[in-house]
């Protein structure tokens, strides 16, 4: 297949990471593939990949109809890394791919820096985009989001815009289960999930500690929804804890989550917080490598997988998650699980669990390990995908059919819920039974 690769290059973006590995993979099972670099400004600093590069900039929707097969579509919630995007949805069958659950982001980027409209019909525009997506009830909600009422949790829940952008797409893929509804309510075409393919970094096998002092890690970028807040708290509420656990934060931070978190650690007496702001792929393997435990809490979550978990896993780290969206659907028995709410006693308890128990943070970092290898694998992932893209492209005839039908009838007057628009969808599918 001839395959156009929309995903971001820069070496700034995990999405990018991963998209090169799986093109090259893509390349090495016989398909031709072209990246279409969909970061808003073009840069030299990308990822190591064997196919060619296009910047958005340079194609067309109507190129990629020429020469493509399928527009593959890499989704993610930075609108500087996945804006350029818009402009190649059209033309070819296109296949997106989720990486992110939570999309408003993306959908403010589209809306106040992609286009140089005067702010009142940005405001028009935005709650016009929810009320299509969502139904004019929704109406109240995005003038809320707009106007900063709305909390991050509550516009995760009611409007995250993930419809919005499958509706462009005639086949999407998703990296866990708990938003494969949203999807297939918006989506035309096939709908599946695939497990993200991770890489490790190598990282030695968790050995025997010749130490009291246990090391508890957090990566990625400090927003307020990774927690850091809570594991703080949790920590200090148990003496043997805070006098026992160093606790690391490591990844990018802006100066006034760092001030709040010290101050919190100071408040509560704490004083084994080291906050080490980003760093190099060397050093975050070093502090991998240190840790005895890692905790990858979100509140809300955000992203369809989590890469900083999948690695932690990988590392045979013992993993503290919450129970909600991605993370719910890791085993059990591989994970250690606290309420979606992020519960401080059942957080603390974890902890102290995993703190006095060394041979059960060896024996379940190592079964989580073996399950993470075989789990988050690239070729069944491409095969995954590969899968998807037949199915995308054998629908899209169809799919095409029903969008001009669809415009016929609305130009009638017609709504989706006219008894006529069910026949007719059933004549359709007793012609075309894929």
């Amino acid at each position: 297949m001839r395959i156009a690769w929309a995903s971001p290059i820069s070496q700034r973006s995990a999405i990018g990471r991963d998209g090169a590995d799986v093109s090259r993979a893509l390349l090495a099972r016989g398909h031709t593939v072209k990246i279409i670099a969909t970061d808003i400004e073009s840069t030299d600093d990308v990822h190591d990949t064997d196919a060619e590069i296009i910047h958005w900039k340079n194609i067309s929707s109507e190129q990629i109809a020429r020469d493509f097969d399928v527009l593959v579509v890499n989704v993610g919630d930075n609108y500087m890394f996945h804006g350029g995007a818009f402009t190649l949805f059209g033309g070819a069958p296109s296949v997106g791919i989720f990486h992110d659950f939570y999309l408003y982001n993306l959908f403010s980027g589209w809306l106040w820096q992609g286009g140089a409209r005067p702010d009142d019909e940005r405001g028009w525009l935005h709650d016009q985009q929810v009320a299509q997506t969502y139904g004019s009830q929704a109406r109240p909600d995005a003038l809320a989001a707009r106007s900063g009422a709305l909390s991050l949790a509550d516009i995760a829940q009611r409007l995250p815009m993930t419809e919005w952008i499958a509706a462009r797409c005639e086949g999407a893929l998703a990296h866990s289960a708990f938003y494969l509804d949203r999807l297939r309510a918006s989506c035309p075409g096939p709908v599946q999930t695939a497990a993200m393919p991770v890489t490790g970094r190598g990282i030695p096998a968790l050995g025997p500690r010749g130490s009291s002092r246990l090391s508890v890690l957090t990566v990625g970028v400090m927003n307020p929804n990774k927690c850091a807040d809570k594991v703080i708290a949790a920590i200090a509420a148990s003496p043997a804890l805070a006098a026992a656990l160093d606790y690391h934060l490591v990844g990018p931070i802006e100066p006034s989550e760092r001030q709040r978190l010290e101050e919190l650690a100071a408040d509560l007496g704490y004083l084994h917080l080291t906050i080490h702001g980003s760093v190099d792929d060397e050093v975050l393997n070093a502090h991998l490598t240190a840790a005895d435990v890692i905790c990858c809490l979100r509140n809300p979550v955000l992203e369809g997988a989590s890469g900083s978990a999948i690695e932690g896993l990988l590392a045979g780290r013992p993993l503290i998650v919450a129970d909600a969206g991605f993370y719910s659907d890791l085993p059990g028995d591989l994970v250690f699980k606290v309420p979606a709410d992020i519960d401080l006693t059942s957080l603390t308890a974890q902890l102290e669990r995993l703190a006095r128990d060394e041979g059960l943070r060896m024996q379940t970092g190592a079964a989580a390990r073996l399950w993470a290898e075989s789990h988050f694998n690239l070729e069944a992932y491409v095969l995954a995908l590969e899968g998807l893209i037949h199915d995308t492209i054998s629908a899209n005839a169809v799919l095409s059919i029903g969008k001009t039908l669809g415009g016929e009838l609305r130009s009638l007057g017609l709504t989706a819920e006219d008894p006529a628009v069910e026949r007719i969808s059933a004549v359709l599918c007793e012609i075309f039974p894929t």
